[in-house]
């Protein structure tokens, strides 16, 4: 019998078995936003953000790793902590990119994709308030690609054998 973990909230599934050993990782959330949108984003402000497609990126090296801050990403918080828990409350995440490379790489991450194409800076401050980045949300004016990403990353020197694309 094969043992499998689901993460499961709002209609959103993941399998997790690539996840089950709780370990640590980088990732970046993509998130659909249907219609354009005002929102109050912690300390940030009341900001209005456009419909379509975003990606956040994040690290979890904490207790429970990724699986742990996968769970709190896909389940609306009651009490928002993070600028992504006060976004998620109406923008829907659809897939993950992830490494579970024991190394803090959300920077070069973000970096990586303020340098792709179609991708932009809607708020200054994201998610970054911890760090140098301008931001850790980005806006795509077209549809992120996985491969593309790959390709960033590996033009950076950057190791990217193990990152995945995971949909919910």
């Amino acid at each position: 019998m094969e043992f499998r973990e689901e993460i499961r909230a709002d209609n959103m599934q993941i399998d997790c078995k690539e996840l089950m050993d709780k370990s640590g990782g980088t990732y970046i959330l993509i998130l659909n936003l249907k219609n354009d949108r005002p929102a109050q984003i912690g300390k940030l402000g009341r900001l209005t953000f456009k419909a379509g497609s975003y990606g956040y990126v994040g690290s979890a090296f904490g207790p429970g790793g990724l699986i742990s801050r996968l769970k709190h990403h896909i389940k609306l918080s009651r009490k928002p902590h993070w600028h992504i828990d006060y976004f998620r409350r109406f923008a829907n995440p659809t897939y993950v990119w992830f490494s579970k490379k024991n190394e803090r790489l959300e920077h070069e991450w973000a970096a990586a994709m303020y340098q792709m194409q179609h991708t932009f800076l809607p708020i200054k401050g994201f998610g970054s308030t911890d760090c140098s980045c301008i931001s850790h949300l980005f806006y795509f004016l077209k549809q992120p690609c996985f491969h593309l990403f790959q390709g960033k990353i590996k033009n950076q020197n950057l190791s990217c054998s193990n990152i995945y694309d995971y949909f919910f």
